[in-house]
Formats: structure tokens, sequence, C-alpha cells
């Protein structure tokens, strides 16, 4: 299943992002306990603002961990064209006003990630319904609780979808669904 190999390099990112707090975390608890750091007077807080700063990002390392732990544990199911959207769900949408498609990866959690992946789709944009496995798509997850997501679930492949953002409505239609 593709979406194994989509969920692989989600889960990279991820534990990149978790490595790379670490890092800012160990840096902040250095920065809180050094010598240099010991307050000179009531108003000097550098210390304070590194022990904070370490602490928001032992939450956001433990957040992560959390999102990661999700991932590994949720199961996908094989989807067909005549199924509804659900979590789990690759979805094409196509903006009825640009004619610009995108992907989206409904995920219980993990939302906001943009990675790219080569996805063998119908090619239905130019109207030959041919599969094209060529091109790299740019795919972002979003989470059930997202303005779009929510107007996507149980909507189906060539349902039309509408939503106001920023006091402009959008419309979408769903083309392809895996």
């Amino acid at each position: 299943m593709q979406k194994t190999l989509l969920l692989e390099s989600l889960c990279e990112q991820l534990q990149q992002e978790i490595n790379a707090t670490r890092s800012a975390v160990d840096e902040a608890h250095a920065l809180a306990s050094h010598e240099q750091s010991k307050p000179e007077n009531q108003y000097d807080t550098l210390a304070l603002e590194a022990a904070y700063l370490a602490h928001g990002q032992s939450e956001r390392i433990a957040e992560l961990q959390r999102q990661l732990l999700v991932l590994n544990h949720f199961e996908f199911v094989e989807l067909t064209q005549n199924q509804p959207i659900l979590v789990g769900s690759l979805v094409c949408l196509v903006d009825l006003e640009l004619n610009e498609n995108q992907w989206l990866w409904i995920l219980p959690v993990a939302g906001g990630k943009v990675f790219s992946a080569a996805i063998a789709h119908v090619d239905q944009l130019k109207n030959t319904n041919t599969i094209n496995t060529n091109t790299t798509n740019t795919i972002r997850s979003i989470t059930p609780t997202a303005p779009l997501a929510k107007v996507m679930l149980g909507k189906y492949v060539d349902d039309v979808i509408s939503l106001n953002m920023g006091g402009k409505k959008k419309q979408f239609e769903v083309i392809e669904l895996l």
C-alpha cells in the first residue's frame, strides 16, 4: 500500500523534528544552568526564560512522541473511489476557481506537515483518465478538526464542497480518493 511509504516519510519527518527539538532543549538547559546566566539583579531573567523555554520544548517533544505512537498504531483502510472520505483518506481536490489540484491526507494527528511523494493516480484534470506516476505531488496532512477536513469527511469522489476562507467562498471538487 502506497500509504505505508507515505507514513514512513511522515514518521521520519516527525522524528527529525523530535531530534531538533531535543537539541534545543539541551541548549536551553545549558543556558539556564550556566554560570553566566545567574541573575545579577531582580530584573535579570535570562536563566528563568531559558528554563521556561526548555520546559516548553520538552512538552513539544512529548507531543511529537505521542503523534508518532498514534501514527504507528493507526490502521489504514484500502479505499475505492466509491467510498466516503474518512480519517486516513488521501484526497485530491481541485480548486474550481483556480483549476489547481492539491493532495490532502486526513490523519488523526500531525496536521500541517508537508512532504512530497509520487502518487499513482488517475489523471482526471486532463480528462485522459490515464494512470500518472511520473509526477511528484505535494501532500499536506490535516486533522479531522481542520475546517476543510470537517467539510470533506463523508463526501465522495465528484462531490463539490464549499468552504468560507477569509470571507470568500471557495469551492473544491473531490477528484480522487486513495
